[in-house]
């Protein structure tokens, strides 16, 4: 993460190992307390959160929780490209993407 943003935004002395951005730190909760039945995780290729993004959808994947986990990646585009540039054919895909998920009609048992 940006650390010098994150200290900004939640000053504490563990910086971008605070386990509100970091949920592998030390102190961090145990994922297997997350309730929901589904969850969309996005990630952009060169965004510096991208790998923590994958690993937490894959941790949840693989925990005890059951869900429908989806993951999707932007390539060529970093971190909050679509706020930086929310006319660009990639953010109009990822907000497209947001809204699908978004308005899927809940699970059946």
């Amino acid at each position: 993460c940006s650390s010098d943003l994150w200290e900004y935004v939640c000053p504490s002395d563990k910086g971008c190992d605070d386990p509100l951005i970091n949920p592998f730190s030390d102190g961090a909760p145990s994922l297997d307390g997350v309730e929901c039945e589904r969850m969309l995780v996005m990630v952009a290729e060169k965004d510096i959160l991208r790998d923590r993004g994958r690993m937490y959808y894959d941790a949840m994947v693989k925990s005890k929780i059951r869900l429908k986990a989806e993951f999707y990646e932007t390539t060529r585009q970093d971190h909050v490209f679509h706020l930086f540039n929310p006319n660009c054919g990639e953010a109009k895909e990822l907000v497209s993407k947001l809204a699908s998920f978004i308005n899927q009609p809940p699970q059946s048992e």
